[in-house]
């Protein structure tokens, strides 16, 4: 995006805007440098459907790692983290269960694409400090390849804290 585009916020409904005043105020007295952690799951989670990913495969296949898995191992902490690893390896996969480093790159910029886009429109919607987060959780989460980058990580725990249970 270049400074010449004009922002327009997306239509954001009033529960929405409701949940983003709180986030607002929640931000508000918290250092800078905790600002990305926080707003991370949420971003991930408003982008992912926009990412380009069969979600519909990879939660089935994690539901199905996670019915695999003994009931005495998936009480463990740090299942859900297991599982995100497992999901985060299938995410390199093509639809011919091929690896495909370079459709995942692509996939991964349009995720950060897509956080730029949604902090321009909660900027745009008077929401500075949610926008400075995405912001700053993007710049956390620059650098590396597919799997290893952090962002492809929290994409990837979204898709796994949809099937696995929570304690």
């Amino acid at each position: 995006m270049t400074g010449d585009e004009e922002v327009r916020p997306a239509a954001l409904d009033e529960a929405f805007r409701e949940a983003l005043q709180e986030l607002e105020d929640y931000l508000e007295d918290l250092p800078g440098e905790r600002l990305g952690e926080l707003v991370l799951p949420f971003a991930t989670r408003w982008v992912l459907p926009q990412a380009g990913f069969d979600l519909a495969r990879l939660r089935e296949e994690a539901d199905r790692l996670v019915q695999a898995t003994p009931l005495s191992e998936r009480i463990l902490a740090g299942y859900v983290d297991q599982v995100a690893w497992f999901v985060s390896q299938r995410m390199l996969l093509d639809e011919a269960e091929q690896p495909d480093p370079g459709g995942a790159q692509e996939k991964l910029a349009t995720v950060r694409d897509e956080i730029e886009q949604r902090a321009a429109t909660v900027a745009a919607a008077g929401y500075p400090r949610v926008a400075y987060a995405f912001r700053r959780a993007l710049e956390e989460t620059a650098g590396g390849e597919p799997p290893a980058n952090p962002l492809w990580s929290a994409l990837a725990l979204r898709i796994a804290e949809s099937v696995v249970p929570s304690p």
